[in-house]
């Protein structure tokens, strides 16, 4: 026997014991081949009770009444949508292949303690349970485990995302919801301001002013579906003045919207319909108050933090509310009780001032004859506090009232200097928390003589 023949039997050899190694014998092959003796099964409509459970964070939704309603850690009305999405995956969760046996390999598929435990109770008693882990290899896969057993298999109809929610996504978010069809009356309170919106067969009205779609369809598409972004379970202070929205439909329901310091960024929303408060971003807010920002005409209300008016001076305010609306100033609220900035202003009659008699130029003719008219029709002396003095006295708002429309380029501080004023005034007796001003804005400013 040569060399090479030798070599040859040696190889053979080699190649055969790696085959030996690499495959299973008939008995694994037989086990590995044969179907997962898994089975879930699950009715969707005798689901009672649902435990969801990713330690240490434990939840509990129970059917009460035919109403889900979250029992544990808060007890609160669920979302219907959410819980019925779950239900209906559960069951229709098709068990998939074998992927380990190995305890020590079940972290890699968060089905180990880090998974999230999920009991579903069925009106029989029945109890299914499965420790679900991370995403599988496509979205509609995840990894999973029953709790007695160590083999990890996939399953398809459930995705992980879907159930470890935080406990807000949860919840039922709705605030108010009603089809605009049944909403006959709204009155949006702003400011010590009130405005008066009626449905009239199929258009609305804002006192004799016919009320345009563009500008009531926000608002009231909003009503149809109104939904928190979160939820205020703590004691609130509040540190500003509501806009109050009284709706009139198949329900009554009052709505305050409480700005949040210092930008208004997000508003906390109460309701007569209920103790909760609800959380809505600015955006949402705007959409409510978004038939008062096409000049409805408003009429005044009491506000507890504004003076109120006299009777004798009842008339001198109602022709400045009617004739120069836009050009009168906002009343002065102490700075602990600071409004937020809104579109509209409160044409409370400002201290008196001494009638500028010039003529106005064409320069200065939107400006000076504005300011003018104003301070003729205020010739009554204002009101006064039980102490003599004005109501609304302040140094900084002597002078002559000039209405400044921004323009391109301009700052808060070009305009400040133009004026000879600081830009603190300017905050002031426009009610703004920042100083960030855009073209076309109205900014009132009293100028010294």
């Amino acid at each position: 026997m040569n060399r090479s023949t030798v070599l040859l039997i040696a190889l053979l050899l080699v190649i055969g014991a790696i085959v030996l190694f690499l495959f299973p014998s008939e008995k694994e092959r037989e086990t590995s081949d044969a179907a997962p003796e898994v089975s879930i099964s699950i009715d969707s409509a005798a689901v009672v009770k649902l435990e969801i459970q990713h330690a240490p964070r434990l939840m509990l939704f129970e059917n009460i009444g035919g109403k889900w309603t979250i029992t544990a850690p808060v007890r609160y009305p669920a979302d219907p949508a959410t819980i019925t999405r779950l239900i209906g995956g559960l069951s229709k969760f098709k068990v998939g292949s074998l992927v380990s046996s190995n305890p020590e390999k079940q972290h890699l598929f968060q089905v180990d303690t880090g998974g999230t435990h999920v009991i579903v109770t069925e009106r029989s008693g029945k109890s299914t349970s499965i420790i679900v882990g991370k995403m599988g290899p496509s979205f509609s896969e995840v990894y999973f485990r029953l709790p007695t057993s160590k083999d990890v298999y996939l399953g398809e109809g459930i995705d992980s995302w879907s159930i470890n929610k935080d406990l807000k996504e949860w919840r039922d978010k709705t605030i108010f919801a009603q089809p605009t069809e049944t909403l006959r009356d709204i009155s949006i309170t702003s400011r010590g301001k009130q405005y008066d919106f009626h449905r009239d067969s199929t258009t609305w009205r804002s006192g004799d002013r016919f009320v345009e779609t563009s500008e009531i369809n926000p608002l009231l598409n909003t009503l149809s579906n109104l939904r928190a972004d979160d939820f205020v379970d703590s004691t609130v202070k509040f540190q500003l003045q509501p806009v109050t929205l009284s709706i009139q439909g198949a329900e009554n329901v009052t709505l305050r919207l409480y700005p949040t310091p210092p930008d208004s960024s997000k508003y906390i929303v109460q309701t007569t319909s209920s103790s909760q408060q609800y959380v809505v971003s600015k955006y949402t807010a705007q959409q409510l108050m978004k038939p008062i920002e096409h000049g409805s005409v408003g009429k005044t209300v009491p506000v507890a933090s504004v003076p109120s008016v006299p009777k004798e001076e009842e008339k001198t305010t109602a022709i400045v509310n009617k004739k120069q609306e836009k050009a009168s100033p906002p009343s002065i609220i102490p700075k602990k009780e600071a409004l937020p900035p809104p579109q509209f202003v409160e044409t409370t009659p400002p201290k008196k001032t001494t009638p500028k008699k010039t003529s106005p130029s064409k320069t200065s003719q939107t400006t000076s004859t504005t300011a003018t008219k104003v301070d003729e029709l205020l010739s009554s002396p204002p009101p006064t506090s039980s102490a003599g003095n004005p109501s609304s006295s302040s140094g900084d708002d002597e002078g002559e009232l000039t209405v400044h429309t921004v323009k391109r380029g301009e700052t808060m501080q070009s305009i400040s200097k133009q004026y000879s004023v600081t830009v603190e005034q300017i905050l002031k007796w426009n009610l703004l928390k920042s100083i960030a001003v855009k073209p076309g804005q109205e900014l009132y400013i009293y100028i010294k003589k």
